[in-house]
Order: structure tokens, then sequence, then C-alpha cells
């Protein structure tokens, strides 16, 4: 079903437009994307319609990307990979969120190992985006920062066991996903960007 799509959709633009190599080989990449993406999320969302958690799923898309948007992180090598990470992480994640009942004191204390986190390894690049500007780095690295800081304002002001819950959670898997030591356990190479400065010097 997917090489069908992919292969329809690519026909589809060569018919409209001539590409070079280069571009065929990134529509290829892009459309792939794509298609995991949207399958991945209706599978998403009728599982959370099953487990009455469509709110909580909703939110937590919504605050793990805006945490991911600067703060990146690894992304899983192949399409089979993906799809067992991301079902439990997400759905297990929305029970999580509906259930779990932490003392306040806790999310400060899970707050603060997010900050030291992402003070030490975001942004985290993989190889086939590696960040490559070092100015670019230090502004996705103040942007997440700034993000993590209006998450802690929302925790100060806003104490909603539903919204903190998907906080936390949320960080916890960006936390996850820019570790070096993630990266080591799926044999993915860290600050990537190193290895390209090495080849062009």
């Amino acid at each position: 079903m997917k090489r069908k799509f992919i292969k329809q959709s690519l026909n589809f633009i060569k018919s409209k437009k001539k590409i070079t190599n280069l571009e065929e080989k990134k529509l290829l990449y892009g459309l792939e994307a794509f298609y995991n993406l949207f399958t991945k999320t209706i599978v998403l969302i009728i599982l959370a319609i099953i487990f009455d958690c469509l709110k909580e799923l909703i939110l937590l898309t919504f605050i793990y990307s805006t945490l991911r948007l600067y703060g990146f992180g690894i992304h899983a090598k192949t399409s089979l990979q993906c799809w067992f990470t991301t079902l439990p992480i997400y759905i297990g994640g929305c029970l999580f969120i509906r259930y779990c009942e932490l003392p306040i004191v806790i999310l400060y204390i899970l707050w603060i190992f997010s900050f030291i986190s992402f003070i030490l390894f975001a942004p985290a690049d993989t190889p086939a985006r590696p960040l490559i500007h070092k100015e670019k780095r230090i502004r996705a690295k103040i942007l997440s920062i700034v993000i993590l800081l209006f998450y802690l304002f929302i925790f100060i002001i806003y104490p909603n066991k539903l919204i903190n819950n998907t906080i936390l959670y949320g960080l916890l898997m960006e936390c996850i996903s820019i570790n070096p030591l993630v990266y080591k356990l799926f044999n993915t190479p860290f600050n990537n960007y190193r290895y390209f400065q090495k080849t062009t010097v």
C-alpha cells in the first residue's frame, strides 16, 4: 500500500514537472515520511477513541511537538521501529496522563531534570539532518529552553492535573529522545554536526 501510494504520487508529480535525480530522492523521502505520519496518526486516533483518551492524545501531541520543534531528537531507523515505539509511548502516555497522581514536588524535580537535560543535550540532531551551523544550534537551544520555562510558568499559575501530567510526560519523552545514551542504545551517532565538520576540514 505504501509503495503504491509513493509510486503513484511520484509519477503524478513527474507528469506535471521535470525533476532531477536529487529532487526525486527528496520527494521519495518526503512522500514516505508523509505516508508514515498520516497512517500512524489515523491509528493513534482510532486507539485513543477506543481507550477514551482522545483529548489527552491531542494535548500530548501538541506539547511534545513544541518541545521537539527546537530540541529535535532521535528518529527510528525503520518504519517498523517507529510503529513499535510510537504506539505504546503515545497511548501508554495518554493513560498515564489520565490516571497518574503525582505530588507537585515531583513535577518540579522532574522539570529540573528536564532543564539540565536541555542545557546539556539540546538540540540533538540526527545523521539525516545534522545541525551544521553553530548559530542555528545556539538559537535552537535558547528557544527550547524558553519553551521549557514557559511550561514551568504554566505549572506555577495553572495547577491542573491534566495539563501538568501532559507537560511532564512530554518533557520526559523529549529528554529521552535527546539523551546520548539512547542514541548509543540504538547505534545512532550523537552530535552529527561534528562528523560533518571533520569531513569538510
